[in-house]
């Protein structure tokens, strides 16, 4: 579990602050209750999702490139400002387990997911990842661009889309006609997201899965399960995870 001795002093921080939240991950980790969910909704072992976690770390190009980036990200004092936590971690570990062809996510800023999910793709050997984000300089290093962090190796796969997702998720996914996992981690309301779901679950493929980043947030995630009746919906370190029934 190399991701686990990422950022040390950091966690050993927040632990100080936080020993509920802690011990509940504490928990989560010995009974591979994060891993076990997500083999469930892709189909694969439990330890195959749990042999992914370490893959981006014991990647050296992209543990690099994470490195090299992570003083000028830190710079930003943003809360959320780790590289290497589970929230995103487990996201990469259900792109490699789906496999998907197609994935469409909406934010980008710095890229830290699209790096990951790139990374995933690539360790696939198929699939695109098309990313929505705007042009918003507020969470960005000075002079940076959407997606800065995302190494110039792992682009080939990638279709950035800079404009408002309210304009754009429409029609991207009527020219795509269908996608294999759809990400949200744009505006966090819950006016926004559900505003998402409803647009991207149509485009969604049986067996597909719907993502939210900061899930928690509101209660946007379940509500929508449920009106969709989906029983496979659960929130994971914050990310809403649900699997589209087979019709």
């Amino acid at each position: 579990m190399r991701w686990l001795l990422q950022n040390v002093r950091q966690r050993a921080t927040y632990a100080l602050h936080h020993p509920r939240y802690v011990a509940d991950s504490i928990l989560r980790e010995l009974t591979l209750a994060d891993e076990r969910f997500l083999a469930h909704i892709t189909g694969i072992p439990t330890w195959r999702v749990r042999s992914f976690l370490d893959e981006p770390i014991s990647t050296p190009a992209f543990a690099e490139a994470l490195h090299r980036g992570e003083k000028r990200f830190r710079a930003l004092s943003l809360e959320s400002a780790d590289l290497f936590a589970k929230k995103v971690l487990t996201q990469y570990a259900a792109v490699r387990a789906l496999a998907p062809a197609c994935v469409v996510e909406t934010g980008v800023a710095n890229g830290v997911s699209s790096a990951y999910l790139l990374l995933a793709l690539h360790k696939n050997g198929q699939g695109r990842l098309h990313s929505i984000g705007l042009e918003d300089p507020t969470f960005l290093p000075p002079g940076a661009a959407p997606g800065w962090l995302v190494p110039t190796w792992l682009r080939g796969s990638w279709r950035i889309h800079l404009g408002d997702a309210r304009e754009i998720l429409g029609s991207l996914l009527s020219q795509l006609g269908s996608v294999d996992m759809f990400i949200h981690d744009s505006l966090h309301t819950y006016e926004h997201m559900s505003w998402e779901f409803q647009n991207a679950y149509p485009a969604l493929r049986s067996g597909g899965l719907l993502v939210a980043d900061d899930a928690l947030w509101n209660d946007s995630f379940y509500d929508f399960a449920r009106k969709m009746r989906e029983p496979d919906a659960k929130i994971l370190r914050g990310v809403g995870f649900l699997r589209k029934r087979s019709a």
